[in-house]
């Protein structure tokens, strides 16, 4: 078992329930317990991409992107510190493909565990700096992509290689695991296992959809969430994908939130279109602001953004919480429980979101990203 760093969960959540009669109480809760509650009392905001900043800041794309937690340390930092002032609440560690798999491409494999500690060490030095509670979201993505892995591990080989890569998130300090962009209900089921059998930490699931709705593996949204409820993740999600609508459609049909369960989403800023020589994301800052209220009305209560997305998105989507708190009507929906966990006369979360959501947001172009994606869905 890894030595660990001291969860913040404590902290954060103690700091945001003045006056909660479980505030006295600090070991008479679980981490997925504060987890829970902390998501009853207001929505939890992803940050968004890391990988296509990094690109639009200059690394090269066939440079390692996980291997810039040593070689350029300052620069990942630099982007945590970002996301947490542009009011961030979870910031990702620089690992989506920090595993032996992904790593052997650039001959990196035995770095695997320091890289994750690493990065998770940064991460945490970035919410230090910054003098914010932000938890620290442990980024797993899948061992490689589909088109370069034909032939997928053995079972033991793949939890493995999840498990090193868990033990150094651990290590590091993570708060929270985020199983992300997954196409392969098999291969996420492996490491919500692997998580699981390692601490008690909060685990979001997180799978990636096209506009057909099915995963590479033949799974719909409907057949993946419950296995993922089954397996006993804290919340199901959607992210990447086709952009914010197939993302919106995708979640909607992984059912209604439960009071143990969660939903959470973090859509692409849509698929990248060539422009003179550059690909730009269509969907800028103002998209995402205007998509909160839907993504509220389809019962997230963790959202955020994946590839395409900037701190501009972040703060953007940051506005739109904090609005929706400072109105009377929307403050209701922002607090209220989940189905299952809920006050008598509390406000319905899908139906008061749903009454401050735009039809159909406005697509703006940008070029805040202007970065070539990489091959599959790897980036986030």
């Amino acid at each position: 078992m890894p030595t660990l760093e001291t969860s913040s969960f404590a902290s954060l959540f103690f700091a945001s329930a003045t006056g909660d009669a479980a505030a006295t109480e600090p070991g008479a809760l679980t981490d997925r317990e504060r987890f829970r509650i902390r998501l009853r009392r207001r929505p939890l905001l992803l940050d968004g991409a890391m990988g296509t900043l990094l690109y639009s800041r200059g690394i090269p794309q066939r440079q390692c992107l996980d291997e810039l937690v040593l070689t350029r340390p300052e620069l990942v930092s630099t982007i945590h510190r970002e996301y947490i002032e542009a009011g961030a609440d979870v910031i990702e560690t620089n690992t989506f493909g920090a595993n032996r798999f992904r790593l052997a491409e650039f001959g990196l494999e035995m770095l695997a565990g320091r890289l994750n500690r690493k990065a998770a060490q940064l991460a945490r030095e970035a919410r230090e700096t910054s003098g914010r509670e932000v938890l620290i979201g442990g980024s797993i993505g899948p061992l490689g992509p589909t088109g370069r892995m034909p032939n997928r591990p053995h079972p033991g080989i793949a939890r493995a290689a999840f498990r090193e890569q868990i033990e150094g998130l651990l290590e590091g300090g993570a708060d929270i695991f985020i199983l992300e962009t997954f196409d392969r209900l098999e291969t996420l089921l492996l490491a919500i296992e692997e998580a699981r059998r390692a601490c008690d930490l909060p685990v979001i699931a997180q799978m990636t959809f096209g506009e057909d709705m099915v995963l590479n593996d033949g799974s719909t949204p409907e057949s993946a969430a419950v296995a993922l409820i089954e397996a006993g993740v804290d919340a199901v999600g959607v992210n990447c994908g086709a952009g914010p609508l197939v993302c919106l459609e995708a979640l909607v049909r992984t059912g209604p939130p439960s009071a143990t369960v969660a939903r959470s989403i973090a859509p692409n800023a849509g698929l990248p279109q060539r422009i003179e020589g550059q690909f730009i994301y269509s969907a800028g800052p103002a998209y995402f602001g205007d998509m909160v209220p839907q993504m509220l009305a389809a019962g997230a209560r963790i959202m955020g953004g994946c590839c395409g997305t900037t701190p501009e998105h972040t703060a953007a989507m940051r506005a739109a919480i904090d609005a929706l708190a400072a109105d009377v009507h929307g403050a209701r929906a922002v607090v209220a429980p989940p189905p299952g966990d809920r006050d008598p006369g509390a406000a319905d979360v899908q139906d008061a979101a749903a009454a401050a959501a735009p039809r159909t947001p406005r697509i703006e172009t940008t070029s805040e990203v202007d970065a070539t994606p990489p091959s599959g869905l790897a980036v986030t």
